[in-house]
């Protein structure tokens, strides 16, 4: 979701006259961790049911969007993976609601990360239960808080004047 907020939110900021090339002004200051993170999201499903390394993946984006919470956007970044990160680690994994995936046609994908909901699982209010047709996706609330925060972060740098 994050990146799919990035793509929205250099788009939204573009058509509604922001400018591409303040994005260079756009100083993370951590980014080769972020990059890491971002990496290790890209991989971690050829390693099998690696969750060491999609909770590594949570903590470092967690970690950078701290650092540059003075960013706008950040904040809902670093929300939206704690939130996510706090359902992994109570339940072993990401746990999607069937119902919601079968509303939308999606599978629960055999990643490491994700798995059927179970009962005796907690929090669930916060896993992945929302359906979004269009995508055919199943999305938790900190999916959201991670897209909100991924668009923001490019569309408020491109806005800004």
């Amino acid at each position: 979701m994050l990146i799919s907020g990035v793509v929205l939110g250099v788009v939204a900021g573009w058509a509604t006259g922001g400018r591409i090339a303040r994005l260079g002004d756009l100083r993370i200051s951590w980014w080769p961790l972020l990059a890491v993170a971002i990496a290790i999201r890209i991989v971690a499903p050829m390693f099998g049911d690696s969750l060491i390394a999609w909770v590594i993946g949570f903590a470092l984006i967690i970690i950078v969007a701290l650092v540059d919470r003075h960013l706008p956007g950040m904040a809902a970044i670093a929300s939206g993976a704690a939130l996510n990160l706090l359902v992994v680690l109570a339940n072993g994994a990401m746990a999607v609601d069937p119902a919601a995936a079968a509303t939308v046609g999606a599978t629960i994908h055999s990643d490491g990360l994700h798995r059927a909901l179970r009962e005796g699982d907690v929090l669930t209010f916060l896993a992945d239960r929302i359906p979004v047709a269009p995508i055919a996706g199943v999305y938790s609330v900190g999916d959201v808080f991670l897209a909100l925060g991924g668009f923001w972060v490019p569309f408020a740098a491109m806005r800004r004047r």
